[in-house]
């Protein structure tokens, strides 16, 4: 990471390896564009990116059930699953599932939304599943790079402190696609940032108790002086900093994105822990009473809300004849 958003970039000697996948990159998008594509009944809107990391697409996910409720719509969300023990596809999330049952982020946005949420390692699978239901519009968390799965529109979020870093692919860069993907997308969103239409940023709404779910006003909650910080997502430095924003300077443990944790991992952290919510419900089966986690909102331009909202509008007239 270092290398990739930093000045030393020793991974340029990797360029021979960043080459080989170029060609397999270029290749599937190829095909891709020369095929016939494959229409569905419903609009599917893909929210991915091109870079490897935490770049907010989830909480901009939430945002768009949120924003397509209001309308009167129905939406879905179909997601890969990852770090799901489930062995039997497509799956459907129901309550009595577990973020280690399902993986961390398609619980998450369940548990957060109470919307159909669908896992598959193989996205049309979930999205044929889906499509079933009573639902007016798909929404996929990721997997603008699975070119399997067929898509009316494409949003693309970069982290809008990191952009793309070196600008390379893979292992030479953090890019999955090439820098000129971003013209084939229908948009391109920055997140944490705020004032231009392209950009979208993280309002902190509420702190909730991971054990109860008894819900505090971000000033409400007495902060203990040994308050510790914890972040198991792609950008851990990225909630330190939203902690910050509203006057919270705490030690933060990082964890790798997706981590298991375990009830001995909170050995050496008896006192008050501090949590996105992504922890929090893998961290909910055996919480204590102070635990808690900030509870976020993307706000999004109304400029993209009103050109989204216009662009799928013409997609389910189109669908629906």
């Amino acid at each position: 990471m270092a290398s990739w958003y930093g000045g030393i970039q020793w991974t340029r000697l990797l360029w021979p390896v960043m080459w080989l996948l170029s060609l397999v990159v270029n290749s599937k998008r190829q095909k891709f564009i020369e095929s016939e594509k494959i229409k569905t009944s419903k609009p599917v809107v893909v929210v991915g990116n091109i870079t490897v990391g935490g770049t907010g697409k989830t909480p901009l996910v939430q945002a768009l059930v949120v924003h397509l409720q209001s309308l009167g719509l129905r939406p879905g969300i179909i997601s890969r699953g990852y770090g799901a023990t489930v062995t039997s596809f497509p799956y459907l999330i129901t309550a009595s599932d577990s973020s280690a049952l399902v993986g961390d982020e398609p619980f998450m946005l369940f548990h957060s939304l109470n919307v159909p949420v669908v896992i598959d390692p193989k996205r049309k699978h979930a999205l044929d599943f889906i499509c079933k239901m009573d639902v007016d519009v798909i929404l996929s968390d990721d997997g603008m790079q699975h070119y399997d799965l067929p898509r009316d529109i494409e949003v693309c979020v970069l982290d809008g402190t990191r952009g793309i870093g070196n600008g390379c692919l893979l292992p030479v860069g953090p890019l999955r696609e090439p820098v000129a993907r971003l013209k084939s997308v229908d948009f391109v969103l920055y997140s944490g940032k705020s004032g231009q239409t392209d950009n979208f940023d993280f309002k902190p709404m509420a702190w909730v108790n991971v054990r109860t779910g008894e819900k505090l006003s971000l000033t409400e909650l007495s902060i203990h002086k040994d308050a510790v910080a914890i972040a198991g997502i792609g950008n851990p430095q990225k909630f330190a900093t939203t902690l910050s924003l509203i006057g919270i300077n705490c030690p933060l443990k990082p964890f790798p994105d997706h981590y298991a944790y375990e009830e001995r991992d909170f050995k050496a952290i008896p006192g008050q822990v501090l949590m996105t919510e992504k922890d929090a419900v893998k961290i909910m089966p055996f919480a204590h009473e102070d635990m808690w986690y900030l509870q976020i909102q993307a706000q999004l331009h109304s400029v993209f809300v009103e050109q989204f909202t216009k662009k799928l509008k013409a997609c389910l007239e189109l669908k629906n004849g």
